[in-house]
């Protein structure tokens, strides 16, 4: 159990990873070099198509994928080290990280194989390439929501799990429950604040886990 424990820290190192180029997809190169000016571009079919093409959006696809399978190892090992001393929660945040992983997969299934299935069909079809693009796009917010939100869920319990055992930094267990609502709030409205504020909670608890590990083989 020591070594999951010990893997959550390499499991958020990855998330961590993945959102940083989420955040670099957005922030620089969907504006400079896709089209992306505006968050009314994003309803432009013909940038659509064409980002769908690019390197980078496949590259968010992998880390989608590999935020999913991260989130299995990071929530086994949340529920490893707390199901002691507060098992309930534990597994309700264990239960959070799966269905965030859930979602990741399909987000990321949807950029990878999906793009390939897309392309097919789109290409045999041109006539209802359009269609094909906006089904696509629907279904991979749907999808990506179910991620969000399972993720704000399992950051809001993990800082209650650190605020009633004593075992994360105060600053950590605040910041996570903002990082939580953000990630939430894609239940209601389609406001993705969540991108910054889980690049910064995944770097902090991989910084903050070391000291929780120590602790617990003490």
């Amino acid at each position: 159990m020591q070594a999951l424990i010990r893997s959550a820290r390499y499991a958020a190192l990855v998330i961590f990873i993945a959102y940083a180029m989420h955040n670099l997809n957005g922030a620089f190169i969907e504006p400079r070099y896709l089209g992306f000016g505006s968050y009314a571009d994003y309803a432009d079919l013909g940038k659509l198509m064409n980002a769908s093409r690019a390197v980078p959006w496949l590259l968010s696809g992998l880390g989608h994928v590999a935020t999913g399978f991260a989130l299995v190892i990071l929530g086994l090992g949340i529920h490893a080290r707390y199901r002691e001393l507060r098992p309930a929660a534990a597994q309700i945040a264990l239960a959070a990280a799966l269905l965030a992983a859930t979602g990741f997969l399909l987000t990321g299934i949807s950029h990878v194989i999906g793009r390939q299935t897309l392309f097919l069909l789109s290409d045999a079809n041109p006539g209802l390439q359009e269609s094909a693009y906006m089904t696509a796009t629907v279904v991979r917010i749907w999808v990506n929501g179910l991620a969000q939100i399972g993720l704000g869920w399992f950051a809001v319990q993990l800082s209650w799990l650190g605020l009633k055992t004593g075992t994360l930094p105060r600053a950590f267990v605040a910041f996570g429950f903002l990082s939580g609502a953000a990630g939430l709030l894609m239940a209601v409205a389609y406001i993705p604040v969540y991108l910054f504020t889980v690049l910064v909670w995944a770097l902090w608890l991989v910084v903050v886990w070391g000291r929780v590990d120590r602790a617990g083989r003490a």
